[in-house]
């Protein structure tokens, strides 16, 4: 028999590591399954794990509950039957026009022919008397968002879903701060020719856009149409008080000679109350 000391012999058998090594690398395990598991659930979502950003541990989630009833293989009709079939469609094709928001909202009174028709090169819209604030174009434009994320989600893309998601609440808060910004009108055209933009991008399978502020955009409609507030505020914070109870102390030293006087005050002694001035007065 070979020599346990000569080359080629068995090495001697390792001691076992420490069980507390054994739990960490379950748990380990335990964690890139969870990520796994996660990432087939979502194949758009990627997380570095190569980077200074130390992974969060699986405990740290917890599991997704709903006890809501699931509206699955429910149609888009039967979801919203309070909007017409014809206009479902027309979310559902990426044809649904910016300028027929106001179809989507019950209470709006639609004035088709008080606007111009255009598409992404035609002219500028004038659509103000359809949508003469922010919130009358908000809420038609929420149901919007409202019934185009369940037709993505039809398809079974958690990845497209939370997109078109995402990227509705992103574009109704980038909106809201264009109105506190800019002049209403301004934004108005800013969002119809977003929308119809954003439309051809849908056509091609992309909803990532909803998401980006457009930069050319902003420049064309909003640049140069800055609502008026510092000069609103600034009238706000300098209103003037009556002053014509008070007692004039330029007079009362020496300094405001002009009757009557000049601020709207009164000249008076502040020791006395008679007509002279402070250092006139034989009480001082």
């Amino acid at each position: 028999m070979p020599d346990d000391n000569q080359p080629g012999s068995s090495p001697e058998p390792m001691e076992s590591q420490p069980q507390s090594s054994d739990a960490a690398l379950a748990g380990m395990m335990t964690m890139f399954r969870a990520f796994a598991a996660l990432a087939n659930q979502l194949p758009g979502l990627t997380l570095s794990l190569t980077g200074g950003t130390q992974p969060i541990p699986h405990a740290a989630f917890p599991a997704f509950m709903s006890t809501d009833q699931a509206s699955a293989g429910k149609s888009l009709p039967a979801l919203f039957p309070a909007i017409e079939a014809s206009m479902l469609l027309d979310i559902a094709h990426h044809e649904f026009r910016p300028m027929d928001l106001c179809k989507l909202n019950p209470t709006s009174k639609f004035r088709r022919t008080e606007m111009e028709r255009t598409d992404t090169n035609g002219p500028r819209i004038t659509g103000t008397k359809d949508y003469p604030s922010f919130h009358a174009l908000l809420i038609p434009l929420s149901t919007y968002f409202s019934v185009l994320q369940p037709f993505v989600a039809s398809s079974g893309d958690a990845n497209a879903t939370f997109v078109i998601g995402h990227g509705a609440a992103r574009y109704l808060s980038h909106l809201a701060s264009l109105n506190q910004k800019y002049e209403w009108a301004a934004v108005l055209q800013y969002h119809i020719h977003f929308h119809l933009n954003r439309r051809q991008e849908m056509l091609a399978g992309s909803y990532t856009g909803w998401a980006r502020p457009d930069d050319l955009l902003l420049t064309e409609f909003c640049l140069g149409n800055a609502r008026a507030l510092a000069a609103s505020r600034k009238t706000v914070g300098k209103r003037k008080r009556d002053i014509s109870t008070e007692t004039c102390f330029a007079f009362n030293k020496g300094t405001c000679s002009t009757s009557p006087c000049p601020d709207g005050r009164i000249h008076k002694c502040r020791r006395c109350s008679k007509d002279h001035s402070e250092k006139d007065c034989k009480k001082a």
